[in-house]
């Protein structure tokens, strides 16, 4: 069986990020970011490709396990419709450990365990670390870079 690649980790982020970590730069910026990794949240639990794309910058690279390097916007289109086609993201949870603001750019990175519901097929549940940074472009924030590890227990269901 084929792991999926878990692009819906891609910062969602819930309101209530970074506790217990650092968090430098104003309060509007870091409620822009967390705001804008909601919307980006939602529209993978939605299955919305215009609005996931809508929160990238057209420079992303995306560095994922096990998967070659996912640079631009159309390989990035491509890799959101292929997902979104073929898995449905019920549940995604994630613990913030840093979010990092300076000027233009921020920086988030924690650890995160998610749901994916295959078209056919049961439940993958995956866990593992993230890090993404974001920057301010034209007034909005849009992922730039993007960088996902799975920890060796995938496969795994998660602790609840």
């Amino acid at each position: 069986m084929t792991r999926p690649i878990r692009v819906a980790v891609l910062l969602a982020v819930p309101l209530c990020a970074c506790r217990g970590g650092s968090t430098r730069g104003s309060a509007a910026d870091s409620a822009a970011v967390l705001a804008a990794s909601e919307q980006y949240r939602q529209a993978w639990i939605n299955g919305d490709t215009a609005a996931a794309l809508g929160r990238i910058s057209q420079d992303i690279r995306i560095f994922i396990s096990g998967v070659p390097d996912i640079v631009g916007e159309d390989a990035t289109r491509k890799l959101f419709v292929d997902e979104m086609a073929t898995y449905r993201v019920p549940a995604l949870e994630l613990n913030h450990q840093d979010l990092i603001l300076s000027g233009d750019h921020a920086i988030d990175i924690g650890r995160y365990e998610e749901v994916q519901l295959p078209k056919t097929g049961g439940p993958i549940y995956g866990r593992g670390r993230f890090m993404t940074i974001w920057r301010r472009e034209a007034g909005e924030w849009r992922i730039i870079r993007y960088m996902l590890n799975d920890s060796p227990d995938t496969g795994a269901h998660p602790k609840r």
